[in-house]
């Protein structure tokens, strides 16, 4: 029992101490906003920068998620790409047919060594 008496005592000791060392504040009207005063005194600098570069490193993640749904949306409509390669060839000029609508004489090609531009 003594043991336990002693562990007693001193807990007690503990405690008393304890509120020597720290009292009760004394709450006024001004309590928290020198509470405030007193916590921002001590933020760090470096920690309100890494809580900006978090801030911005969100925002720059929402921008892309929706600008990515913006253009996902965007290129799902477009007549482009909901036709096949094969379509898209077929609805594309044919070289022959190019060819045809930009004939080519052999006076503009410098066609036989150059005789047809000497006759100019």
């Amino acid at each position: 029992m003594s043991l336990a008496n002693n562990h007693e005592q001193r807990l007690d000791r503990l405690f008393a101490d304890y509120r020597t060392a720290c009292p009760d504040p004394e709450p006024g009207a001004n309590f928290m906003p020198a509470l405030w005063q007193r916590i921002e005194a001590r933020r760090n600098p470096a920690l309100q920068w890494v809580a900006l570069s978090r801030r911005a490193l969100v925002g720059a993640l929402a921008l892309c998620l929706v600008l990515g749904f913006v253009m996902g949306t965007a290129l799902s409509s477009s007549q482009f790409y909901q036709s096949t390669y094969i379509e898209a060839l077929d609805d594309d000029a044919a070289p022959e047919d190019l060819a045809a609508m930009h004939p080519v004489s052999m006076e503009t090609a410098g066609g036989s060594g150059g005789a047809a531009t000497e006759q100019k």
